[in-house]
């Protein structure tokens, strides 16, 4: 029986770039329309979160009076909004994209970009993140706005996600002019360049908490299960966007978490692994904050875990390499690996073991994952 990084370089060797479905959704802001996911804690992230998004916005067509054009909102009931992506149009049709987060104290974190008229008729990416310490607001995967976060998570008002629209005030003021596709939430604050490797990516089957949302002619959630549906004029509608979906880019799960105080322990990259990615790294998520983690790498997986310290080790004992550092504030732990350009045809096998009061003998352990280069 192959190994699971065997299976994955066997599979690389012969991958190739599949073409997206090129399909996205058209709002009006005329009418009312709206896709919504139920909640769930994991579209709430505490360790931190990204949020992304295609989108086209025509200020030439928005109506007249108080319109909040809203691409994600979490939490739509007035003022018990948890995070939201969305042009503040005001009362004078103001070009103002705002991503803005409310924390577990009740503090506003807010970053803003004042746009050109007709900047986003064209298909642009927008994404928004937050670590604790800075909310960061991107265009096209370069940063145009920041602000000083407060050092706490993110605040889970049980609620549900809206994409398309945020709050039902006045409907509908709040529904998006334009088109949105590839609407993504990642459970960590992803940096410009981890932005930039993926954004012209269809992204499906992402390991550890993520969601996608392709909306090819589906509201499903390609990588997290967190499966919406649409209400209203909510249109499928083709267009340019010239995306790939790469194959198994973002390694292959093996294993199973040993789970600790906050459930399972996920590993997510924080993007393809390619040549020349010098910013890459494996994010665990639902660490206890600053605690101490031990991250293992190997030449790849097992298929029967070896206990250690009470928890389940998958990683090949061959040539194991171990290092450790702290997890962050928020309850997130990366371990740095800079891909070097050049290289390809290479896997191996990585997992994190948390320091944790919860689990067997204090510790608990992420499932493994096998990067494949």
């Amino acid at each position: 029986m192959m190994t699971h990084d065997r299976l994955a370089v066997a599979v690389a060797l012969f991958a190739v770039a599949l073409p997206a479905q090129n399909t996205g959704v058209l709002f009006d802001a005329s009418l009312d329309g709206y896709i919504e996911v139920p909640y769930s804690a994991q579209i709430v992230p505490q360790s931190g979160i990204t949020v992304e998004a295609w989108i086209t916005y025509d200020e030439s067509t928005l109506g007249p009076g108080w319109r909040w054009p809203t691409i994600v909102r979490h939490g739509i009931n007035p003022g018990g909004e948890n995070y939201m992506l969305r042009v503040a149009a005001a009362n004078t049709n103001t070009r103002t994209l705002l991503w803005k987060i409310e924390t577990q104290t009740g503090a506003s974190v807010v970053a803003t970009y004042p746009f050109q008229p007709g900047e986003f008729l064209a298909w642009t990416h927008v994404a928004g993140t937050y670590d604790g310490n800075t909310l960061a607001l991107y265009v096209n995967g370069v940063q145009v706005a920041t602000a000083a976060g407060s050092g706490q998570p993110i605040r889970d008002v049980n609620d549900v996600l809206r994409i398309g629209k945020g709050s039902d005030v006045a409907t509908p003021i709040e529904v998006w002019n334009g088109g949105l596709d590839e609407v993504r939430i990642w459970p960590f604050a992803r940096s410009a360049e981890d932005i930039q490797r993926s954004m012209n990516l269809e992204l499906t089957a992402v390991p550890g908490y993520v969601s996608t949302w392709n909306l090819n002619n589906d509201f499903f959630d390609s990588s997290g299960g967190q499966h919406a549906t649409a209400s209203g004029q909510a249109v499928f509608t083709a267009n340019p966007l010239a995306l790939t979906a790469p194959i198994f880019a973002f390694g292959i799960q093996a294993g199973a978490s040993t789970p600790g105080c906050l459930g399972d322990l996920k590993l997510c990259p924080s993007g393809p692994s390619v040549a020349g990615y010098n910013d890459f790294r494996v994010v665990c998520t639902r660490v206890p904050p600053a605690a101490l983690t031990v991250w293992g790498g190997s030449i790849g997986t097992v298929t029967t875990p070896l206990p250690l310290l009470g928890v389940d080790v998958w990683l090949d004992p061959t040539g194991l390499v171990v290092v450790s550092n702290t997890a962050d504030a928020l309850g997130s732990s990366s371990a740095s690996l800079p891909i070097p350009p050049g290289i390809s045809g290479f896997s191996f096998g990585i997992q994190c073991i948390a320091l944790d009061p919860c689990g067997q003998q204090g510790f608990t352990a992420s499932d493994a994952l096998v990067v494949v280069i």
